[in-house]
């Protein structure tokens, strides 16, 4: 059974329409890591203010993410992706995620 999983991210909100090109242009490699990772159904919400809310789904995320992490492609694409992020910790390599409880799902 798929997890759903959702989770916070900033970005500087002049740059959302480079970062939306970026991700319209998603590496083929990427996307195939993503998805050999086990996670479908992944999408990405703009605000106004830079917040992006994102959605995915996964048997495990937690295993996903950490396969993720150990991929080259994924290193080369969160240094690409690094220059968006607003955080706090700019010794994160990538986007300083806050995962969000769910708290109601309709089926």
């Amino acid at each position: 059974m798929k997890q759903r999983y959702a989770f916070l991210m900033r970005i500087k909100p002049e740059l959302k329409a480079e970062y939306k090109k970026a991700h319209d242009e998603i590496w083929p490699d990427m996307a195939r890591a993503i998805r050999k990772s086990g996670i479908r159904n992944y999408s990405i919400f703009f605000r106004d203010d830079g917040t992006l809310f994102a959605y995915l789904e996964s048997k495990d995320p937690a295993k996903a993410f950490a396969w993720m992490a150990k991929t080259e492609v994924n290193t080369r694409w969160q240094k690409a992706m690094d220059k968006y992020f607003v955080k706090k910790d700019p010794s994160i390599l990538g986007p300083e995620v806050v995962p969000l409880e769910e708290v109601f799902y309709l089926k």
